[in-house]
């Protein structure tokens, strides 16, 4: 596990939290009252007793954490607090006397920039290239991050977004300056604004809802009269929404970001805020329809801080790349010397980075990566596997013929003859040949792509028939073991933690009726009809490499995830993946719908690439298997969704919900065509 400790420090209360980077998780959290002003001495000494409390209290060593980071109120650059009026600090290096004091390493942002950080690596930015975060709470907070690095500017000002101007001459701000953003739009503008409202319309229900006390009124004052269909609250709250439009407007025209993202309380508004809003930053902001700026409320509310200090040493390792990879790349029998290594690729799971090396002249590539042990619990386990395939399928590619350095991946063992190599801070890293001339792709560009797909992982399933499945490790258990799914998703009914299942019920029930049928595959193994083969268990378009020219499949790729299994669930899930009208989280249900004429295609190709390699019984169950795979898949969803969406990454409410409903109507379609879909395997099988 790697730790790292994130410190939101407010002029009210200091948070520290533990917090584990692969799992994304925060382990365990406390606070202390800050009583500013005080020396930066005294509040590191309260922030070091708070790390020493929490680490007895979670068992965790503190050699086990990697940093420290710190997010802080007040303008920060070089390690230094220039300037903090609520903590009473300037010119204080605030780093330097927490590094002093713990012995570990620390890193400093603004408050405001790290909890951007934290929505750009974590949030609602996460894989977008730039995002910039305005946070509406007394003031108007903002944070630009532009591919993993925040912006704050030459000396620390950058993203004072509260200050620009939108209205000149207007209200006065607590800058000194009128017509500032934070004026019109920060929770003070929006209640200052809320009682004038309230004293000029006597019979508003702005006065119900406060209790006709004014000094009740908050943020959400006139947002809730609003939605009762107050008169005065819809004015104020929509020339509220104007004057954020024409701030969120004027970032994108300047930036154009791939993301603004809202945060503060005001944004817990929803769709009331949020649409109106989108609207008419549409209007008001430059960009083409097809590639405009996603205005989304922040992911992290109350734990964007802890979270996005936690974050902030990422950036010194991202600069670190080089001397890294050079470091790794001496343990692995590689040729020359190490001259460039960059990330490389899109992959979510391991950290993966293009080597380059020169030798004698000329160069060689490599793909290194750092094995995710939060996903992986066993990585030596999980490479036997990978080196026993990838050494297999090498050996019978070389009898047909072929090229193995390009068919197949082709591990590079470490200098201590082993498939990988464990670092001194406990990562695993492997290292294979790189396959020159070849490209990806994330979805299916024409019908004849996903023919050559079924045909690349057909091929696959031929050319391991005879592999001992025996030989290999179950690395991830009960992965594709459906009536376990079905377990896990009652035990998520039974807790029903997030109090979501009243509104599922209907999915829930159709994944229960199908109980008997959940089993099939399961009672065929035991009947010893159904074989375990060797399984890829990730049948995606993107997990092939094909010739960049031919647009030929070449080799199939991402083996971390071969195990013993049966080889139909690899055919129902490309199916389930490739054979559909619309993407997985499509939330219109009448878009969704199974294509049989696609189901057809991949049938041809899998059967034609498996060349004899399918047993009988394998062959009359591949229909059943695209049924099954979409049906796992969906209470997968809907386990997750009920569980509070922990597993899948998602970037916005319900997403995991409409995951499910799509993966259900699938099912739905999949079992009206399944006689159709037998006679198609029939005919191209002829059992």
């Amino acid at each position: 596990m790697r730790y790292t400790v994130g410190v939101d420090l407010g002029g009210t209360n200091i948070k520290v939290g533990i917090v584990e980077l692969d799992g994304r998780t925060i382990v365990a959290s406390d606070s202390v009252k800050t009583n500013a002003p005080r020396s930066c001495e005294d509040i590191s000494a309260d922030i070091a007793a708070l790390i020493r409390s929490l680490t007895k209290k979670t068992g965790i060593s503190k050699d086990d954490i990697l940093w420290i980071g710190v997010a802080t109120p007040g303008i920060v650059k070089n390690d230094t607090v220039i300037s903090a009026v609520n903590l009473g600090w300037n010119n204080t290096p605030f780093a330097e006397i927490l590094r002093r004091i713990t012995s570990k390493p620390v890193f400093l942002a603004n408050d405001a920039n790290a909890a951007a950080y934290a929505e750009a690596l974590w949030g609602v930015g996460q894989g977008s290239p730039s995002l910039v975060a305005i946070t509406l709470g007394t003031g108007v907070g903002g944070g630009i991050v532009i591919n993993g690095n925040i912006w704050d500017g030459f000396n620390g000002f950058a993203a004072e977004i509260g200050h620009m101007v939108i209205r000149a001459e207007g209200r006065e701000c607590p800058c000194g300056k009128r017509g500032c953003l934070e004026a019109y739009c920060s929770a003070t503008g929006l209640i200052r604004e809320t009682r004038r409202m309230m004293s000029l319309y006597p019979d508003s229900k702005m006065w119900d809802i406060c209790g006709g006390d004014v000094n009740a009124v908050d943020g959400r004052t006139a947002f809730s009269a609003r939605r009762d269909g107050d008169f005065a609250a819809g004015m104020l709250t929509a020339d509220f929404i104007d004057n954020l439009a024409y701030g969120i407007s004027n970032v994108i025209n300047v930036f154009q970001p791939s993301v603004v993202c809202i945060g503060g309380g005001i944004s817990n508004e929803g769709d009331a805020l949020m649409l109106p809003l989108r609207d008419r930053v549409m209007r008001l902001s430059f960009g083409l329809r097809q590639g405009r700026t996603r205005v989304e409320v922040a992911k992290f509310k109350n734990d964007a801080g802890i979270i996005g200090a936690s974050l902030l040493g990422l950036q010194e390792k991202e600069n670190e790349n080089m001397s890294v990879g050079e470091r790794i790349c001496k343990k692995f029998r590689i040729e020359g010397e190490v001259s460039s290594c960059e990330p490389y690729g899109n992959g979510h799971i391991n950290d993966t980075y293009k080597i380059i090396t020169k030798v004698n002249g000329g160069e060689k590539k490599y793909i290194l990566q750092r094995i995710n042990k939060n996903v992986f619990k066993r990585p030596d386990l999980l490479m036997g596997n990978f080196a026993k395939v990838t050494s297999y399928l090498a050996d019978i590619i070389k009898k047909e013929g072929g090229d193995p350095i390009r068919g197949t991946l082709n591990v590079i063992e470490s200098l201590d003859g082993k498939s990988y190599y464990l670092s001194e801070e406990g990562d695993y890293w492997r290292m294979l040949i790189f396959i020159e001339d070849s490209i990806s792709f994330n979805k299916v560009e024409s019908p004849e792509q996903f023919y050559e797909c079924a045909v690349a992982f057909g091929d696959f399933q031929s050319k391991l028939r005879d592999f001992p499945a025996e030989e290999l490790v179950e690395t991830i258990p009960n992965f594709h073991n459906t009536p376990d799914r079905l377990r896990q998703l009652n035990e998520a009914v039974a807790l029903d933690k997030f109090e979501r299942l009243e509104s599922v019920m209907p999915e829930v029930e159709f994944a229960r009726a199908r109980e008997e049928f959940i089993g099939l595959f399961e009672r065929e193994h035991a009947a010893g009809r159904l074989p375990l083969k060797v399984t890829h268990n990730d049948t995606k378009l993107n997990n092939i490499l094909y010739d960049k020219d031919t647009k030929k499949p070449v080799c199939v790729i991402d083996l971390d995830t071969i195990m013993p299994g049966y080889a139909i669930n690899d055919f129902g899930d490309s199916i389930r993946f490739g054979a559909t009208t619309a993407l997985e989280d499509e939330a219109d249900l009448s878009k969704v719908n199974f294509d049989i004429g696609l189901f057809e295609l991949y049938v041809k190709g899998f059967i034609e690439g498996a060349d004899g390699g399918l047993t009988a019984t394998e062959l009359s169950l591949l229909p059943e298997s695209a049924i099954m795979m979409t049906l796992e898949c969906g209470m997968r969803f809907l386990t997750d969704y009920l569980s509070g969406d922990t597993y899948f990454k998602t970037s916005r409410e319900g997403q995991n919900l409409d995951r499910a409903r799509n993966q259900f109507k699938l099912v739905s379609d999949m079992e009206k065509a399944l006689p159709r879909m037998h006679e198609i395997v029939n005919k191209y099988s002829q059992i």
